[in-house]
């Protein structure tokens, strides 16, 4: 089997290389795009009322609790965040 010439190879590194770049670019684009959605979910707060005996005031609207699980999991998986470790802790009431 005939052995291709270095410049083939070098040529190919070069297409390959290109290639990778552009995928870089697009992938960062995307990671940019996410951050102020990862900032805003991150900055939601989760009350669990019912352990607390009160109900929440017109401030406050209803998710899921599976649902709001499945956001955090979510979260954690892109953003390498540990939404388990932050504390359910009761709204202060006026």
């Amino acid at each position: 089997m005939a052995r291709r010439p270095l410049a083939d190879h070098v040529a190919q590194l070069e297409r390959d290389n290109e290639l990778l770049r552009l995928r870089l670019d697009r992938l960062e684009r995307e990671v940019r795009s996410m951050r102020p959605v990862v900032r805003q979910v991150k900055r939601l707060r989760v009350w669990d009322f019912a352990l607390y005996g009160v109900h929440p005031d017109e401030g406050w609207v209803a998710v899921d609790r599976a649902r709001a699980g499945e956001l955090l999991a979510a979260l954690a998986g892109v953003d390498h965040w540990a939404p388990w470790t932050t504390p359910i802790e009761p709204r202060t009431q006026p």
